[in-house]
């Protein structure tokens, strides 16, 4: 090999290095996927957790701040599994299940939960969410003071019967371009703009989805 060779070998082992680096955006653990209990998948009303995070903003509830990023989270999460091409049933369809028969949302009890859909729905699967940090920017698109920060959790159960499937953990606060170029070209927009909290949280389900959609 020529030392030209050898030189242009060693750059592009150089530049490559730090992409090797940059993690997974989501965490997941496969615990026992059956491609079958991904044929049709409910999603459950989304809860924020006993210790939600949220703007810390003066004059703000974090109870109703966390109740309405939890909802958010919900829909996003239908769309996103919709997105990538499964069968999903919307929270908001599971939630007024419950509502019409005059019963409350068994939140806590997967099994109660997995019993219904698949009778219900025909659901193969339930995936249950927890919003533990839902933070908005402070600014706009092209400045913000403060990024958008959000954390989740993902358990998907098996329908009938709530065995575990899959977990997954979504925990990021957004980079600008100056200070993580490499994270931050795999944001939409490519880092040119700071993310609203809805738009990070898609971004992260979106990696959550297609990690499913290879277990199909």
């Amino acid at each position: 090999m020529t030392r030209a060779a050898m030189r242009a070998l060693g750059l592009a082992l150089a530049l490559s290095a730090p992409l090797a680096c940059v993690g997974p955006i989501v965490d997941d653990e496969v615990h026992e996927v059956d491609p079958k209990t991904l044929a049709r998948v409910a999603v459950a009303p989304f809860l924020p957790a006993p210790d939600f995070k949220g703007s810390g903003d003066p004059g703000v509830s974090s109870g109703g701040e966390g109740a309405e990023a939890a909802a958010v989270t919900s829909r996003i999460a239908s769309d996103a599994l919709a997105a990538a091409g499964f069968d999903v049933i919307p929270a908001s369809d599971v939630a007024n299940v419950f509502e019409a028969a005059g019963k409350p949302v068994p939140h806590g009890d997967e099994a109660a939960f997995a019993q219904v859909v698949a009778k219900e729905f025909g659901a193969t699967s339930v995936l249950f969410g927890k919003v533990y940090r839902y933070r908005e920017r402070r600014g706009g698109d092209l400045g913000a003071t403060r990024p958008a920060s959000v954390g989740i959790e993902l358990a998907l159960h098996a329908a009938p019967g709530a065995r575990l499937l899959w977990t997954a953990r979504f925990d990021h606060t957004q980079h600008a371009l100056s200070e993580n170029a490499l994270v931050a070209r795999k944001y939409p927009g490519a880092g040119s703009r700071w993310l609203t909290a809805a738009e990070l949280v898609r971004w992260g389900l979106d990696a959550a989805t297609k990690r499913l959609t290879e277990l199909r």
